[in-house]
C-alpha cells in the first residue's frame, strides 16, 4: 500500500516534514487530546493569493476505525504539496490551479489516540470478522463478549458493566469521560472544526466515513444530512448535485458499486437527535455530504477503499 499513511506516528512525521518544506503552501493548526496526541488541521493553498478570492472546502475524518479516510486525506495533501502521491507517482491533479483558486482544509484523523490502538493499519476483512471488528470499534461487552453499546458520551464512574476493552471509536476527554467524536461538542473534531470555521467561511464540508455494507451488493454511497428535507431549497439542490457528481465519478472505477440514489442519513429518535444537537448550525448554513466506503471486507481491499475516498475528495474540489 504505497500511498497509505494512516497511523498517528506516520502522520505526525509527515506533517512535520511538510511544515518545513512547504511553508508557503501549508498552514498547520492543531490541538492536543487529553491523552497527548495532536489532532491536525492542514490548510493547503497558495498563501500569496488572498483567501477572500478563493472557494473553500473542509474535509474531515471523525472515526478511528475508518483509516482509509486518513490515508486518502494524506495522499491528496501530498499530491497538492509535492506534486506526487505518497507512493512517489506524479499527481494527475491540476495542482497550480487548485492551489491558486481554492483553500482546502483537511482534518486527517480526529481521534489519533483511537487510531493508535487499532490492531491493524487497514481493515481488509482477512483477520477479523465483522463481529470482531465491531468489538474493536465500540468495545467488548464483558457479559456477552460482543460489541459494547453506542453512546455519544459516557463516564466510567457511571457505566456498569464497563467494557472489557474500550472501543477505539471513543475519544477520552478527561480522567473519566469518553465521547464519539462526531456526536459531542467537546470532542477534538468539533472543537477543531469550529476553530477552522471561525477563520474561514467554507463553501462545502466533506465528512469521510467507512461502513461494512453487510448483506449489501454495494460498497460506496453518499449520505445527505439527516435534516435534508427541512433545509432551504438552495442547500438541498447543492447537496443533491454534489452527491450525484461523486456517485458518477465512482461509476467509472473498476470494483466500485455505488448506491445510485443518495438519501438522508436514516437515523431516528435518539440517534438522530445527536446529529441535530451537534450539527444543526452547520446543516443550516453550509452544504455538507457524508461519504461511506466499505470497510473490513475482501470485496473492497484497502487500495480500493483509499481510491474511492480520494475520488470523493477530488470530485468535491472540482465542484468548488
Amino acid at each position: 500500500m504505497n500511498n497509505w499513511i494512516s497511523h498517528p506516528e506516520d502522520i505526525e512525521a509527515r506533517v512535520a516534514e511538510w511544515q518545513t518544506a512547504y511553508a508557503e503552501l501549508l498552514k498547520v493548526d492543531s490541538l492536543r487530546q487529553f491523552t497527548g496526541r495532536p489532532v491536525f488541521a492542514l490548510t493547503v493553498t497558495n498563501r500569496h493569493i488572498p483567501a477572500e478570492r478563493k472557494k473553500k472546502l473542509l474535509v474531515f475524518t471523525p472515526h478511528a476505525h475508518e483509516p482509509a479516510c486518513n490515508a486518502a486525506c494524506m495522499n491528496v495533501v501530498s499530491e497538492l504539496l509535492t506534486g506526487k502521491t505518497m507512493g512517489g507517482e506524479p499527481t494527475d491533479l491540476e495542482r497550480e490551479r487548485i492551489l491558486g483558486e481554492t483553500l482546502l482544509t483537511f482534518l486527517p484523523d480526529a481521534n489519533p489516540e483511537g487510531t493508535a490502538r487499532a490492531p491493524v493499519e487497514a481493515w481488509d476483512g482477512s483477520q477479523y470478522t465483522n463481529d470482531e471488528f465491531w468489538t474493536w470499534m465500540r468495545g467488548v461487552d464483558p457479559v456477552t463478549g460482543k460489541m459494547w453499546k453506542r453512546l455519544n458520551v459516557w463516564d466510567d464512574r457511571e457505566e456498569d458493566p464497563l467494557p472489557a476493552r474500550h472501543g477505539i471509536v471513543y475519544e477520552q476527554l478527561d480522567s473519566h469521560r469518553y465521547v464519539e467524536p462526531n456526536r459531542h461538542p467537546e470532542s477534538s473534531l468539533m472543537r477543531l472544526i469550529e476553530r477552522c470555521r471561525g477563520r474561514h467561511d467554507y463553501d462545502m464540508l466533506l465528512d469521510l466515513h467507512q461502513t461494512e455494507f453487510v448483506n449489501s451488493p454495494h460498497n460506496c454511497m453518499v449520505l445527505l444530512p439527516c435534516v435534508f428535507d427541512e433545509l432551504p431549497e438552495s442547500l438541498r439542490t447543492h447537496e443533491r448535485a454534489w452527491a450525484d457528481a461523486v456517485v458518477a465519478a465512482w461509476r467509472q472505477v473498476e470494483g466500485a458499486s455505488p448506491i445510485e440514489h443518495s438519501e438522508p442519513l436514516g437515523y431516528t429518535g435518539e440517534q438522530r437527535q445527536y446529529f441535530v444537537d451537534v450539527w444543526s448550525g452547520i446543516y443550516a448554513t453550509t452544504p455538507l455530504i457524508t461519504i461511506e466506503i466499505q470497510n473490513n471486507s475482501p470485496r473492497t481491499p484497502p487500495e480500493l477503499q483509499l481510491y474511492l475516498e480520494q475520488i470523493a475528495i477530488e470530485t468535491s474540489i472540482q465542484l468548488l
